[in-house]
């Protein structure tokens, strides 16, 4: 059943009356209301008029309309929480912010397709989060000093893949932190049900994978752990380079501390690798539609994964051929060269019985 653009409006405008209310330097200090779209796949509703829906509207993030930043949320049923759209639509006003102010920490997100979901990493990273938690709700140094510790041992190892979960943490991790403050000003009782989602979801260590999704909790509990500590936290987004954790935790001390937990199943990260090869094989197989590609500009990184010199896009991609933009709105598989490039894609088509 589809949604209805008077049901739509209403929404807004509910939405809308949440927002006026908001002490937004409270929320974070500079950071000001954003205009904000909700959109269907047939039409969009911002602030003072209905427009046509069009490929400029793609999940929920912020993007530049018209020359200026805007939130956008795709809205699939009325039927939803007001408060808790309004902190997600806020969140994105975030990242509206963050654009506005040239955030200089985005990660790389084709980086982060090859993220390594070993069992060391994994199972030392569910630790080491674990004892980040125990921190912040018994107001625990010795666990936060043994968080730092086992985050520090998997940075020998795993460097790259913690300079990915760093900055997820920094630009994601801060914007879900914005949630919660935003919750914080509406309703006490909805914050508490989203806070106690972010500590369940940490303590499923089959939330890890794929490791973006975590990393937005995991770092709400990075600056949780400032409130709770009262650690100074003072930076520039306009010229900050250092991610939330360097920021946080670089002069601490060091301490010894280091076990190796052997009693997690962690097969799930074997059935993980299998369920992209199957997914990548099921695309070659299907006598895909070639699309030659100068550059990957936009893809789901949530549901985009990399094995070997493949990646799978399970909604779309967009790249550049040929100095035009093409959308791809398929399930597909990029092919990646000797210097880390996508130059094919291979589009999945449904063969039709007759």
């Amino acid at each position: 059943m589809r949604v209805k653009k008077k049901e739509v409006k209403g929404l807004y405008k509910e939405i809308l009356n949440r927002i006026k209310v908001l002490d937004f330097n409270k929320i974070y200090p500079g950071f000001k209301p954003f205009d904000f779209a909700l959109y269907t796949d047939d039409f969009v509703v911002m602030k003072d008029k209905v427009i046509k829906y069009d490929n400029r509207f793609i999940g929920n993030t912020a993007i530049l309309y018209e020359g200026e930043f805007l939130a956008i949320w795709k809205i699939d049923s009325v039927f939803v929480h007001y408060n808790i759209l309004t902190s997600k639509i806020i969140h994105e006003m975030f990242h509206a912010y963050q654009y506005k102010c040239e955030e200089k920490r985005f990660p790389n997100e084709f980086f982060g397709l090859g993220y390594l979901y070993e069992k060391f990493n994994i199972s030392t990273k569910y630790d080491e989060t674990k004892y980040l938690l125990k921190a912040i709700e018994d107001e625990d140094l010795t666990s936060l000093l043994r968080f730092i510790a086992l985050r520090e041992r998997r940075r020998g190892d795993y460097e790259n893949d913690l300079l990915y979960e760093e900055g997820i943490e920094t630009v994601e991790g801060t914007a879900k932190y914005i949630e919660l403050q935003v919750l914080n000003q509406i309703s006490i009782s909805d914050y508490q049900k989203v806070y106690d989602e972010v500590k369940n979801n940490i303590k499923n260590i089959r939330n890890y994978i794929p490791i973006r999704l975590i990393s937005y909790d995991i770092g709400c509990l990075l600056l949780m752990a400032k409130d709770r500590f009262n650690l100074e936290f003072n930076y520039d987004i306009e010229n900050e380079t250092r991610n939330t954790y360097a920021l946080l935790f670089s002069d601490f001390e060091r301490i010894e501390y280091f076990h190796e937990n052997t009693a997690l199943d962690l097969n799930f990260l074997d059935e993980y690798y299998q369920s992209i090869v199957d997914n990548i094989n099921r695309v070659m197989v299907s006598n895909p539609k070639i699309h030659p590609c100068d550059q990957v500009i936009g893809f789901d990184p949530l549901n985009s994964f990399r094995v070997d010199k493949y990646v799978y896009y399970r909604h779309f991609v967009m790249i550049r051929q040929a100095n035009k933009e093409v959308f791809i709105h398929n399930e597909c598989v990029g092919e990646v060269n000797e210097t880390n490039q996508v130059f094919a894609i291979y589009e999945k088509v449904i063969n039709k019985a007759f």
